[in-house]
């Protein structure tokens, strides 16, 4: 009893969470392709597939039987929000010592950068 229960949710979940369930429309494929065959003879299952499948959707007659067909449109099966709540903040008041500091001032009245231009003079005879 536990393994059918077990069976059964699993398959509820897998056809609800998955596109999985695009295979219950399988036998709609397996109509559309007699009618498709009772049309044209001559087509093959795989000319059937391309035409459906890979070719550039037509706008025909049978155009709601062609997007009912399995894997032919995308379903939301399963919206998942996440809610998370914030975490209030938390202020940490953390006071730094003023350190000294010193400011040194040079009264320097010689600059060397203004005199690094009488390094290189021309040689003198």
């Amino acid at each position: 009893m536990r393994r059918r229960t077990a069976i059964l949710l699993l398959l509820i979940y897998i056809m609800g969470a998955t596109e999985l369930d695009q295979l219950l429309r399988f036998p709609l494929l397996i109509k559309h392709f007699v009618i498709h065959k009772s049309e044209n003879p001559g087509i093959t299952v795989a000319m059937f597939i391309k035409m459906h499948y890979i070719d550039r959707q037509l706008f025909d007659e049978d155009y709601l039987e062609d997007m009912q067909l399995p894997f032919k449109q995308a379903d939301d099966h399963c919206l998942v929000l996440a809610t998370v709540v914030p975490e209030p903040l938390a202020t940490v008041y953390h006071e730094t010592p003023l350190l000294p500091y010193e400011y040194n001032l040079f009264n320097n009245p010689y600059n060397p950068l203004l005199n690094s231009g009488n390094i290189f003079k021309p040689p003198q005879v």
